[in-house]
């Protein structure tokens, strides 16, 4: 069920908590500071090389599939990032174009499978969307100079790409992987490709992966990795690419990987995730600027891949497990995540993951094959769609009073304490101020009084985006179980403090008119 409540507005004082209701009390007030200005690249996604494309590519017909293209328009989608994570450092390029091609190793199947979706597709499908794409160079099984001639046939026939970057999460490879490199043969593999490419594309922007690992998890086989690169590379990267916008990853509690808390504390902790992601990106901050030449000044921060995330390691649990990433609670996390991110000058890129699949979080949920499968938008598709019209705008400043909460760790997740349950987030455009609010709590509504800061405006729309339960999901036969309840008002001029009431485990944006 969806539910927005407009409650009477007009400078009352919040409401007191009251423990037979389930409500508490906030305060969010925005200031004139202005932090940033969202920037659109923020709302890339991944496409992948398998799969025919994720299943944009229609191999029997030669063309692509125009429902899914549109469902990506309609998203906002700036960029795409290619032809994967992982995949990248097993892609041979010079395999996937032409008429003759061969097969490549898909590692996640462990297969060889033909390329349908290559670099032409992918040309094809960036110029009917009016994007670029961002592109992942082969660090693991490839060579330097593979990487540089594949920039030189993206450059010869006219790909539009906002940027290259070297690998793919190689610190994180078991050294027995095919793909694994100490940091010094990164360092070196770097060097290289940064030298050639800059012969043939003085102006292209490269960029080289780092991770300052700071969760509850060991994800990197080398904690100095940003340290060493930063050091001896720092002078040649125009951006450090970071995976540091997924969580929790499981789960149970990572240091006791049998424990596994209820899942309302598994929901907040997921909700609040947030909070450690902000953390880690201060730390990314801290490293460039102590380890890299002149401060880094001149070093962005991109997230390569973001949203929610929970890998089925626990086979009791599979199918259950897995579901967490398509739930409502899972869509609130990217919601406090934007707020993060589009807050943060030195984030100039972003790459939401995954696009089209049954499994992830996937914007699109697909399932079955070319003509009679099913596609539907999952709840994240809303979250997505509604921040990416945030672009260009300004953010400002939010101060949040509104109880908090502690978590334990999990999965990726370290403890947290003092979270607040109401997140907040607030983008102005010229007559237009629109306010982001989430309510954490898994068990309470929450009576919101919101100063906009100006002594007189109107409310145009309010959208609501919750269910009964955190837990629901949008699937095939039930596309629809969580959408949002827009409201539409008329131009009513008002006055003073703006008070809202806030459902349980929600996102709530209103549309403010500046009078």
């Amino acid at each position: 069920m969806i539910v927005s409540t407009l409650s009477g507005c007009l400078g009352r004082s919040p409401e007191t908590s009251n423990q037979e209701t389930g409500n508490f009390s906030a305060t969010v007030t925005i200031t004139d500071d202005v932090l940033n200005t969202v920037n659109p690249l923020i709302f890339g996604d991944n496409i992948e090389w398998v799969k025919n494309g994720m299943g944009l590519w229609i191999p029997s017909e030669n063309r692509l599939d125009k429902v899914l293209v549109e469902e990506l328009r309609n998203v906002g989608i700036t960029h795409l990032r290619y032809p994967g994570g992982t995949l990248s450092d097993y892609f041979d390029w010079h395999k996937a174009i032409g008429k003759e091609r061969q097969l490549i190793t898909n590692p996640f199947e462990n297969i060889k499978e033909y390329p349908h979706f290559g670099p032409e597709e992918l040309k094809l499908l960036c110029e009917e969307l009016g994007i670029p794409a961002t592109i992942t160079l082969n660090a693991g099984t490839g060579q330097p100079e593979d990487a540089i001639k594949w920039v030189e046939y993206l450059i010869r026939n006219n790909y539009n790409v906002t940027d290259y970057t070297v690998g793919n999460e190689i610190y994180m490879a078991n050294p027995k992987e095919p793909i694994a490199k100490t940091v010094q043969q990164y360092i070196e593999f770097y060097s290289k490709c940064y030298e050639g490419i800059r012969k043939i594309s003085p102006n292209a922007k490269i960029g080289a992966i780092g991770l300052h690992d700071s969760g509850a998890m060991p994800l990197s086989q080398n904690r100095d990795w940003m340290r060493d690169i930063l050091n001896n590379i720092g002078d040649k990267m125009d951006f450090v690419d970071v995976h540091n916008g997924y969580a929790p990853v499981i789960r149970p509690a990572f240091a006791k990987m049998k424990k596994r808390y209820p899942d309302d504390d598994f929901a907040q902790c997921f909700m609040g995730a947030s909070v450690y992601v902000q953390e880690n990106i201060n730390l990314t901050k801290t490293d460039i600027e102590q380890y890299a030449p002149n401060g880094g000044k001149n070093i962005d921060i991109h997230i390569t891949e973001y949203g929610p995330l929970v890998y089925p390691i626990d086979k009791k649990h599979a199918v259950e497990d897995v579901s967490w990433n398509r739930t409502l609670t899972g869509a609130l996390y990217l919601a406090c995540l934007f707020n993060v991110i589009l807050k943060e000058p030195k984030i100039t890129s972003a790459n939401h993951l995954p696009l089209c699949q049954d499994v992830f979080a996937a914007l699109i949920g697909i399932t079955g094959t070319y003509p009679n499968r099913k596609n539907w938008r999952n709840i994240v598709y809303y979250v997505f769609q509604d921040y990416a019209k945030m672009a260009n705008r300004d953010v400002m400043s939010v101060k949040v009073d509104a109880p908090t909460y502690s978590t334990q760790s999990m999965g990726i997740v370290p403890k947290l304490d003092n979270v607040p349950y109401i997140d907040a987030g607030a983008y102005k455009a010229k007559g237009t101020l629109t306010v982001f609010l989430i309510n954490r709590s898994v068990k309470n509504s929450a009576s919101v009084n919101i100063d906009i800061g100006l002594d007189s405006f109107s409310v145009k729309r309010i959208s609501t985006l919750t269910s009964d339960s955190y837990k629901t999901e949008n699937n095939s036969d039930n596309p629809n179980n969580v959408i949002p309840e827009i409201k539409d008002f008329e131009k009513t001029e008002q006055k003073s403090i703006f008070n809202l009431s806030l459902p349980k485990h929600s996102l709530t944006i209103i549309d403010f008119s500046i009078i």
